[in-house]
């Protein structure tokens, strides 16, 4: 092999180890970007279940306290019956 080829041979050589150490460099940065940002993800996930915990949590409270305020109603509503039975009661007397 003449002087000329081994020295281009090890120009190409100097050039494929420069690229491979900045694609190296590269993937490096791409990488722990990717992890940034899934760890954003990640915390981002944490507070949506944490806010559905909550709203869940809300949702039960509501709904017992519907509930009480329902039985309340009910029997609210059958005092008023028992109320106007007793006055078409006297209403019918007094006939």
């Amino acid at each position: 092999m003449d002087t000329e080829t081994a020295e281009a041979i090890d120009r190409v050589g100097q050039r494929v180890d420069t690229l491979e150490m900045s694609l190296r460099g590269e993937i490096a940065a791409l990488r722990e970007d990717v992890r940034e940002q899934f760890s954003g993800v990640r915390e981002q996930f944490a507070d949506v279940r944490q806010q559905l915990a909550d709203v869940r949590e809300h949702l039960a409270d509501n709904r017992r306290h519907a509930t009480m305020q329902f039985e309340s109603l009910g029997h609210d509503i059958r005092i008023i019956a028992e109320g106007v039975a007793n006055l078409a009661v006297k209403v019918d007397r007094l006939r």
